[in-house]
């Protein structure tokens, strides 16, 4: 048994409603105004959010507390009950805008650089590759079994914003299985193969819908998703996501009429993009 399991349809349903959907489609579509418009003839950039913002969408949404600061091992907490992390990824998809079979971003599970952290390049160096997995299993462990019990809660999730294509992006869940983790769980991958700069591991992901590995010059517990195999097999919610607009800034301000022109454009387009909770929207829903 694998120690992230991905939330089926029905799970995905419970957190993530209609209203709870229309919000994250209302925040992504009011973030493409801070994005600065793409010149003329060049490709459009891919949407970035501050990790704070992207927070605060699913504290909206789902109706629940902020709880983050620094490094502290969840972002969002429903009292008594769950906590999350939050996190966002990039996909890779082809020229048709289409969910290749490449692996995500990555992010990170544990990271620290004192004890096991510390001493990670002397470890690589001195082939200790068990004990490595020792060590990193022992911090993440520790990591999160603190905050169940400092919070008091039953479960810890990771919540993640797949940033995709120019026209949709995703969002699915994994239940953290704090209990598992241990070494019986969590071992080497490959393990003939040659070892530089990471180790693989077994056990934390289903090799299907992702990977793991200890990351030597980073120091830290790596994770990457396969977006693809998780949209196949119905792990994902799809909202559709808008482009940022064209425009040649440079030449616009030199003439006060059309620097006006599109001020006023803009701001109706903003204003119209708040009222999307009462205005039609697509979402894949899973009924």
């Amino acid at each position: 048994m694998n120690i992230l399991r991905p939330l089926s349809k029905k799970e995905l349903n419970n957190f993530f409603g209609e209203y709870s959907l229309k919000v994250i489609q209302y925040f992504m579509n009011t973030s493409l105004f801070a994005q600065p418009e793409v010149y003329n003839g060049k490709e459009s950039l891919p949407i970035q959010i501050p990790k704070e913002h992207l927070e605060q969408w699913f504290v909206q949404a789902l109706q629940v507390e902020a709880v983050g600061a620094g490094s502290y091992p969840i972002d969002i907490l429903k009292p008594n009950e769950w906590g999350a992390d939050v996190k966002m990824l990039s996909c890779k998809v082809d020229k048709n805008n289409n969910l290749t079979n490449g692996d995500s971003g990555e992010t990170s599970l544990a990271q620290k650089f004192v004890g096991t952290g510390l001493s990670l390049d002397d470890m690589f160096k001195n082939e200790q590759y068990q004990e490595i997995i020792d060590g990193w299993t022992s911090i993440w462990k520790e990591k999160l079994a603190n905050v169940k019990t400092d919070k008091n809660i039953n479960n810890v999730y990771f919540f993640f914003f797949l940033r995709g294509s120019k026209k949709e992006s995703y969002i699915c869940a994994f239940e953290v299985d704090i209990d598992n983790i241990n070494t019986d769980t969590i071992t080497q991958r490959d393990k003939n193969s040659e070892i530089k700069q990471s180790i693989f591991l077994n056990g934390i992901i289903d090799a299907k819908y992702g990977n793991s590995k200890i990351y030597k010059a980073k120091k830290r517990l790596e994770l990457r998703l396969k977006p693809k195999n998780l949209l196949d097999d119905g792990f994902l919610i799809t909202l559709p996501t808008e482009e940022p607009s064209k425009e040649d800034i440079y030449q616009l301000v030199q003439n006060k009429d059309n620097n006006n022109k599109y001020y006023i454009e803009s701001k109706k387009n903003f204003n119209g993009c708040r009222k999307l909770l009462y205005s039609k929207w697509r979402y894949e829903r899973f009924f």
